[in-house]
């Protein structure tokens, strides 16, 4: 399958926000001028809801003509199982090595406390996983696995019906049943519901050879949109003090924009409009920069806290070296160790 380019740049757009999202806390930890950072790029968190989208979008594209065919959604599950666990493994055993040595290190937001197994597995836990960001990858393969049901049992032309069905049995049990289970949690979590949205789109995609509303527009609707999610991140804020909504809320001021934009920028692609290359290659290391820079960035924190400088100049040279060096390993990552790992992967089936 071709990829769509514009959706390997919104993947590159998703990426750079999160990464700002945990710069800002790096600059406020390390930094010793201050900070440079402007607040509103806690907003980045929105770039989770962005992949959630992108993923149902992209699992509905994948899966195409291979419905109910016991081959192709084994392939399916083991394609989707091998994208994710390799390379997470990689920096899990890395995370484990310094947990080991140095536990104040990793998870200090949990009492320096981990769940090995749930972390390596992608288990549903009370606390984060080692790998911070896996929390995000114990949704997607929560939303893998009822996918993986859905390829197995349920003809194509009946995969809207079951996502909806899908979704209103998730809203009764969400009136009913009490939460606290960290798998009940993961079930009933509206965040499911973006991904939802996702594979409706492609639905809608593939079924039509153009949206009816030209690229000018679509690209209009698109920045609204994004402005919108960034208004909703600052009244939240003023008004609760949290970095992100929760809940529902979340996928009101975020998940919806995010829907909005997937569409508008996927539509865009088939009028000519592509994002520019840098951020689609972006994209396609997105997730070696995801699960990197997190290390990179507390690593070039430290060195700064030991060299830092009262002073606005001494910030701006350590955001742009963290910064830098987050893109750069993610890069080299995507290079030398996802790539072949993936690769390795395809070879057994």
């Amino acid at each position: 399958m071709q990829k769509i380019k514009n959706i390997q740049a919104l993947r590159g757009f998703a990426v750079l926000a999160v990464v700002f999202f945990h710069l800002i806390i790096i600059e406020r930890r390390y930094g010793g001028g201050g900070v440079i950072l402007p607040g509103v790029l806690e907003f980045g968190m929105f770039g989770v809801d962005l992949f959630f989208v992108i993923s149902g979008f992209v699992m509905v594209t994948v899966t195409r003509g291979r419905f109910r065919v016991v081959k192709e959604a084994l392939l399916f599950l083991y394609h989707r199982a091998s994208r994710i666990y390799p390379l997470y493994w990689v920096y899990t055993f890395a995370a484990l090595a310094v947990f080991l040595i140095q536990p104040a290190w990793i998870n200090s937001s949990q009492g320096s406390r981990a769940d090995i197994l749930a972390s390596f597995l992608l288990l549903p836990s009370n606390l984060l996983p080692l790998v911070q960001v896996g929390w995000t990858l114990i949704h997607e393969m929560y939303f893998y696995l009822v996918y993986f049901l859905f390829l197995l049992f349920i003809p194509e032309r009946f995969l809207v019906h079951a996502i909806a069905g899908w979704g209103a049995v998730l809203l009764a049990l969400g009136a009913w049943v009490g939460k606290g289970n960290p798998y009940v949690n993961l079930i009933l979590n509206p965040l499911t519901f973006e991904f939802m949205a996702g594979c409706l789109l492609a639905v809608s995609f593939h079924k039509s050879e153009r949206s009816p509303i030209r690229s000018g527009w679509l690209g209009l609707i698109a920045g609204v949109a994004l402005v919108v999610a960034v208004l909703g991140y600052v009244f939240h804020h003023s008004a609760t003090g949290e970095v992100a909504p929760d809940g529902w809320l979340r996928v009101l001021i975020y998940g919806v924009p995010a829907v909005l934009i997937v569409y508008c920028m996927t539509n865009a692609e088939r009028d000519g409009f592509v994002f520019h290359p840098a951020l689609i290659q972006a994209g396609n290391a997105s997730y070696s920069i995801y699960l990197s820079h997190l290390f990179t960035l507390n690593v070039v924190g430290r060195i700064w806290s030991l060299v830092a400088a009262e002073g606005v100049f001494d910030n701006v040279i350590g955001v742009t070296a963290a910064f830098a060096a987050a893109i750069a390993v993610g890069f080299l990552s995507y290079r030398l160790v996802e790539t072949p790992l993936l690769k390795l992967s395809r070879k057994a089936f």
